[in-house]
C-alpha cells in the first residue's frame, strides 16, 4: 500500500480524543490524511470517566508529530445541532471531508433487572443514533468526494453476552446501520463498512469491564492483569491495540470494491 494513500485527503473521527478513537486518527494521519477530532471531552457517563482537554491535548500532539495540523471540536453525537454544527466546522477548515469514522461509543453492563431504562437509553443514542445523526450530516460532503464512512462496532455486534444486553443491541445495530447504509449510498459512490473491535487496554475494559480484584490495584498493575488475561483468551496471544483497530480502518476507507462489512479485530477470538 502507498505509505501516503490519504495524500490531500480528510477524515473526521469521532470520540477521537482518546482510546482506540485516537489510534485511528494517528494511523490516518500518517497515511497523509488531515484529521478533524470530534469529541465530547470532559462529558460525564455514569460507568467511567470520558476523554478530558489533557488527553485530547496529548493526542492533537501526536498527531502534529506526524505531520498534520489536526483540528479538533466539541461533538456530542447524540445531538443533531452538535453534529451539523461539527461537520460545518470541518468543512470550513478543510473545504472538504473524503472519510467519516464514527468511533464514539459508551458502554455499560449490567443484568437487565438491575440495568436503568436511563443507561439503556444512553448508549443506543450514543452507539445506535450517532451513526445514523453524524452520516446524515456528512452525506452531502461525502456525495461530493465520493467518500467512505466506517462505523466502529464491537466484536459484541457479532455475538450477545449475558449482562451486556443493551451494549450488545446497540452494536449489533451499528452492524445493521451499516449494511443498510452501504446499500443505499451504493449509487453516490459512497462505500460503508465497519470494524469489530476485540479487546484492547482502554477506559472501556481497566475502568470497567475487567473483573474486579481482591487486591487494590494501580492503572498498570490493571492493564497488567487485563494483558495476562487476554493473552491466554486470545488465539493470537495479545490483546488488540489503537493501532491495530486504525490499520483495518485504513484498509476499509481505502479498498475500492469492499461495502457493507462487519471485519472483527480480534486476534482470532471470534471468526466470522
Amino acid at each position: 500500500m502507498n505509505p501516503k494513500i490519504l495524500e490531500g485527503k480528510v477524515a473526521l473521527v469521532t470520540g477521537g480524543a482518546r482510546g482506540i478513537g485516537a489510534g485511528i486518527a494517528e494511523v490516518l494521519a500518517r497515511a497523509g490524511a488531515q484529521i478533524a477530532i470530534g469529541d465530547l471531552v470532559g462529558g460525564k457517563h455514569t460507568a467511567y470517566r470520558l476523554a478530558d482537554h489533557d488527553e485530547l491535548d496529548a493526542t492533537l500532539a501526536r498527531l502534529s508529530n506526524a505531520g498534520v495540523e489536526p483540528f479538533s471540536i466539541h461533538l456530542d453525537v447524540t445531538q443533531s445541532a452538535s453534529c451539523n454544527s461539527a461537520l460545518a466546522a470541518v468543512l470550513d477548515h478543510f473545504g472538504r471531508l473524503d472519510i467519516l469514522v464514527n468511533n464514539a461509543g459508551i458502554v455499560r453492563s449490567g443484568l437487565v433487572g438491575d440495568l436503568d431504562e436511563s443507561d439503556w437509553d444512553q448508549m443506543f443514542a450514543v452507539n445506535s443514533k450517532g451513526l445514523f445523526l453524524m452520516s446524515r450530516a456528512a452525506l452531502p460532503a461525502l456525495k461530493e468526494s465520493q467518500g467512505a464512512i466506517v462505523n466502529i462496532a464491537s466484536v459484541a455486534g457479532l455475538q450477545g453476552h449475558a449482562g451486556m444486553s443493551a451494549y450488545c443491541g446497540s452494536k449489533f445495530a451499528a452492524i445493521g446501520i451499516t449494511q443498510s447504509f452501504a446499500q443505499e449510498f451504493a449509487g453516490d459512490g459512497i462505500r460503508v463498512n465497519a470494524v469489530c473491535p476485540g479487546f484492547l487496554a482502554t477506559a472501556m475494559w481497566l475502568d470497567h469491564l475487567l473483573p474486579a480484584s481482591d487486591a487494590e490495584e494501580s492503572q498498570e498493575e490493571r492493564a497488567a492483569r487485563f494483558e495476562a488475561m487476554m493473552n491466554k483468551m486470545v488465539p493470537l496471544g495479545r490483546p488488540q491495540t489503537p493501532d491495530d483497530i486504525g490499520e483495518a480502518v485504513l484498509q476499509l476507507a481505502t479498498a475500492p470494491n469492499i461495502t457493507g462489512v462487519a471485519l472483527p479485530v480480534a486476534g482470532g477470538a471470534i471468526m466470522r
